[in-house]
C-alpha cells in the first residue's frame, strides 16, 4: 500500500474523492479463484466473455462483507447502516452520493471453461445417453443447477483458474473500513453465484503459498475490526464468537460429507432419517405402500439451511412435489458458507455461519398440491433426539451446528 497524489484520470472517475482534498492510498492485489467461477456473464449460468471479473460485482461483494463485519457501526440503526455505506461505497438515493473507493481491474488469465457434466453412453442401453458429474470439476451436490435436464440439455459451464489484480484508491480516512471488507472477503467471500457453497473462491497470491490454518488468527481480526454497538435486524454478520470451523480437507470432500449429512438415509435407497418427508405425509394424506408416515417429528428443520427446498417424493401413490420458502420471500440465502482457502485436495475448508439472517422475518410456508401450510423449521432438545442425524452430533437441536460437531467427530455414520 502507498500514498499518492489523486490522478487527473483518477479524478475524473471520481469527483468525490478530489473535493475531499485528502491523503488518497492505492493498493494493488493478485488474486486466484481456486474453484469454478460460477455464471457472473451477461447470460444465466455463464461467465462473461468480455469482462469475466467486473469492478461493480467485487464492489458489491465489499459492501456486503462491510456490513458483515462493519454494520456495528451503525448501533442498531438500518437507516444508519444504508448511510454510512453509502458515504463509503457509493449509493443512488442522492446524486452527490459517489463511492470514495475507485476499483481498477486487470485480468491476469481468463481462465477457460470446463463443463461439471458430460454426456455418456447408458450402461443398461448404450443407445441411450446419460449425464455424468465430473466431481474433480464441481460435485453434482452443489452443482445441481447445471445439471442437464429433459428440457435443457445444454451442458454448462463453469470458468477455472481465472486470475486477475485488483487496485483500490481511497481516501485515507476510511482506511480501516475498506481494509476491513477486503479481509472479509478475501477470507470469507468470491466472486458469481454460489460463493457460500465454495464456488468461485477468491485468495491472494500471498495465502496461496500460506493458507490459514488456525482458527485464533480468523478470530483475531475479527476482534481487530468489531469494536461495540450492533448490528439492524436482519442483517447478515459475523464476531469474534461466530461458529467457525476449519475443515482439514478438499472442497469436494466437504460437500460430499454436507450430502450424506443432508440426505441422511436408511440404506443407499433407505428412508430419509430426517422427518419432512413424513411430515409432508401427513399434511397432505396420500402415501404409497410401505410408507406410512412413521416419524415422531413433524417439523422441518432443514429449512434453516436455505430456501427454497423441493421435496421430491417417486412413489406413485406419494403426494406430489411440495415447496418449502417463505410466506411471500421465495428465497433466503443460507446463512452456512463454505470457503476453500488452499487449492487442489490439499484444503482447508472454512466453514461459517452468518448471524443476524438465521431465520426468516416471516412464517416458513409448506405449497402443495393441496395448499400452503405454515411449517415450523426450530426444535426443541427432546425432539432433536429423535432425529438420527442429529442425535449422531450429541442431539444438537441447531441443525447447522449439528453438521459442524457432526463433522468435528469425523463425519461417519
Amino acid at each position: 500500500m502507498r500514498k499518492i497524489k489523486l490522478s487527473e484520470d483518477l479524478a475524473a472517475q471520481n469527483p468525490e474523492l478530489w473535493k475531499l482534498k485528502d491523503a488518497y492510498l492505492s493498493d494493488r492485489r493478485e488474486y486466484r479463484l481456486i474453484t469454478p467461477l460460477f455464471g457472473g456473464g451477461a447470460y444465466p449460468r455463464y461467465a462473461d466473455e468480455i469482462t469475466v471479473i467486473r469492478p461493480s460485482e467485487i464492489k458489491g461483494q465489499l459492501r456486503f462483507w462491510w456490513r458483515a463485519v462493519r454494520g456495528w457501526k451503525a448501533n442498531g440503526d438500518l437507516q444508519k447502516l444504508l448511510k454510512t455505506e453509502e458515504e463509503i461505497w457509493g449509493g443512488v438515493t442522492e446524486v452527490s452520493n459517489a463511492s470514495k473507493v475507485v476499483l481498477e481491474i486487470e485480468v491476469l488469465d481468463q481462465g477457460k471453461d470446463e463443463t461439471p457434466y458430460i454426456e455418456v453412453p447408458d450402461k443398461k442401453d448404450p443407445r441411450k445417453k446419460r449425464f455424468r458429474n465430473r466431481s474433480e470439476i464441481a460435485p453434482a451436490y452443489v452443482a445441481f443447477p447445471l445439471q442437464p435436464t429433459k428440457d435443457d440439455r445444454t451442458l454448462y459451464p463453469v470458468r477455472l483458474d481465472v486470475r486477475f489484480a485488483l487496485t483500490l484508491t481511497y481516501s485515507e480516512s476510511i482506511q480501516e473500513d475498506v481494509e476491513a471488507a477486503l479481509w472479509a472477503w478475501e477470507t470469507f467471500g468470491g466472486l458469481g453465484a454460489r460463493t457460500r457453497r465454495g464456488f468461485g473462491a477468491v485468495v491472494t497470491e500471498e495465502n496461496l503459498k500460506h493458507p490459514l490454518n488456525k482458527l485464533d488468527q480468523i478470530r483475531k481480526k475479527l476482534e481487530a475490526y468489531i469494536k461495540g454497538g450492533n448490528w439492524p435486524q436482519h442483517v447478515p454478520h459475523l464476531t469474534p464468537e461466530s461458529t467457525l470451523y476449519l475443515f482439514p480437507g478438499s472442497w469436494q470432500k466437504l460437500v460430499g460429507k454436507y450430502q450424506d449429512f443432508r440426505q441422511w438415509r436408511d440404506g443407499p435407497r433407505g428412508r430419509s432419517k430426517w422427518p419432512e418427508p413424513d411430515a409432508i405425509r401427513e399434511f397432505t394424506k396420500p402415501h404409497s405402500y410401505g410408507h406410512k408416515p412413521r416419524h415422531p417429528v413433524k417439523k422441518f428443520p432443514r429449512g434453516q439451511f436455505g430456501l427454497p427446498i423441493i421435496f421430491h417424493f417417486k412413489g406413485e401413490e406419494d403426494p406430489a412435489d411440495a415447496t418449502l420458502k417463505g410466506e411471500s420471500l421465495e428465497r433466503h440465502a443460507s446463512p452456512l458458507g463454505f470457503k476453500p482457502l488452499g487449492a487442489g485436495k490439499s484444503g482447508p475448508v472454512l466453514i461459517y455461519v452468518l448471524e443476524g439472517s438465521r431465520f426468516l422475518p416471516e412464517p416458513y410456508t409448506l405449497h402443495t398440491d393441496r395448499g400452503p401450510f405454515n411449517v415450523d423449521v426450530t426444535l426443541t432438545p427432546d425432539e432433536a433426539r429423535q432425529i438420527e442425524p442429529l442425535e449422531a452430533a450429541g442431539g444438537e437441536p441447531d441443525p447447522i451446528k449439528a453438521f459442524i460437531k457432526w463433522l468435528k467427530t469425523g463425519g461417519k455414520r
